[in-house]
């Protein structure tokens, strides 16, 4: 049998802060933007800030290392699973099933660890791990298959009926799980270099916040903005609703969609701790000009449409100059931007850092059919070394995705939660 200190440990989060980002969501909405008409374009050598960057990572070293399992109960706890089985229980009898027969807080686990398992072994149906010829004893031995479906149709972490009429989340059914991991999430300590991308989980039934997303491995799903290290360990996660969303109207209205999204991810962040960077999605001159106001140094590309069209040389001229040419140009504000040409023209800015010193690196010469050295600008450089960590997260969640084969969004959502947390 499957002990329960096997599927999870009895050891809480110990976590009872509030969610509640009120007063920090202040200190953007203080943040006065500035009018296009305001922002001009020099070129003048950029003053990049002082700062005296410490990491929060420079801490004592753990003598008491956790287990896997007990790590794996700091971001889903007890508590959580006991809601769980509470809530199933509610949903169950409110759907008047009447052989269901009670789950227990120990079963709700077993159930999920099962999960985890048919991610690893990855049969391509659920039926043939209790088939006699593919039988899996530690699954089979610990949960019917008919129990297996039964627990998992009624899966539940809310009361449905407990939901307000005029309620406009859209994912409140899987919201308490979601603020159980982003709590866990607030108390790591949190790398130097950090990113913030897009994830998208594997979805393709009816929901109407359901996304494409055209070059990702799965570009129909479900999307959530998260902000991660280097390592790919998530520090926070914002789930995206459409006009829903979880941010403050006031502080869209001044950075846009993108840079609200940036500031709700980053509110936690301590200042003259770290490093950022992003995609030009989220990219705009107010947020590069609020984020180095609260010491945040931040670095990505760019869409030259907002930053007032800064007087740059056409990508053709670049061309002609050859690869590895860049051009740098300064605002009133000490914000920089770098264009440089590799095969097309990229285009970066930032509050923090410029060309700095040059890297030599190696690129294929389709031409002379050769390989060619050319100067690569620090922004550049830095950025493409640190901008990978969402990337990576999903990545290593793909490898061992819990298979889910159903037309239920909570459950897929449900579950990758629990990756998640595996991944973490």
């Amino acid at each position: 049998m499957i002990r329960e200190e096997d599927i999870v440990g009895l050891l809480g989060t110990g976590l009872d802060s509030d969610l509640s980002s009120l007063s920090i969501q202040k200190k953007w909405s203080k943040f006065i933007p500035i009018l296009k008409k305001n922002i001009f374009w020099k070129n003048v050598p950029f003053t990049p800030p002082i700062f005296t960057i410490q990491s929060d990572l420079n801490q004592p070293v753990l003598t008491n290392i956790l287990n896997p399992v007990d790590y794996f109960t700091k971001y889903v706890s007890n508590d959580d699973f006991k809601n769980m089985a509470k809530y199933t229980n509610i949903y169950a009898a409110q759907k008047n099933l009447k052989k269901f027969k009670n789950t227990s807080t120990h079963e709700m686990k077993t159930m999920i660890a099962i999960h985890m398992l048919f991610g690893v072994l990855k049969y391509p149906r659920v039926r043939m791990y209790w088939e006699k010829n593919f039988r899996v004893p530690l699954i089979a031995d610990n949960m019917t298959r008919n129990r297996l479906f039964e627990l998992r149709s009624c899966f539940h972490v809310v009361d449905n009926k407990a939901i307000p009429k005029e309620n406009s989340d859209k994912f409140v059914k899987i919201r308490p799980l979601y603020n159980s991991f982003i709590k866990r999430c607030a108390q790591l300590p949190i790398e130097q270099n950090l990113s913030v991308d897009e994830q998208i989980v594997p979805f393709k039934g009816n929901l109407s916040i359901q996304q494409y997303i055209k070059g990702k491995p799965s570009p129909w799903g479900i999307k959530k903005f998260l902000l991660c290290g280097q390592s790919g360990l998530v520090y926070n996660l914002l789930l995206y609703q459409g006009l829903s969303t979880q941010i403050d109207e006031n502080i869209q209205k001044n950075f846009g969609l993108g840079g609200a999204i940036v500031l709700k991810l980053v509110e936690n962040l301590k200042p003259n701790k770290h490093f950022l960077f992003f995609v030009n999605f989220f990219s705009s001159y107010n947020l590069f000009c609020c984020l180095s106001k609260y010491k945040i140094f931040a670095a990505g590309t760019i869409r030259i449409n907002r930053f007032n069209n800064p007087s740059f040389p056409k990508d053709k001229q670049l061309a002609k100059m050859g690869r590895g040419t860049s051009f740098k140009i300064c605002s009133n504000h000490n914000i920089v931007l770098v264009k440089w040409f590799d095969n097309k023209a990229v285009q970066l800015g930032s509050n923090f850092i410029s060309s700095g010193t040059p890297t030599i690196v190696q690129r294929f010469d389709r031409k002379k059919k050769s390989l060619v050295f050319i100067e690569c600008p620090e922004i550049v450089y830095l950025y493409n070394k640190s901008m990978g960590g969402v990337d990576k997260h999903d990545q290593l969640v793909s490898y061992y995705r819990t298979f889910i084969k159903c037309k239920k969004w909570t459950l897929r959502m449900l579950f990758h939660i629990f990756d998640m947390a595996v991944n973490s």
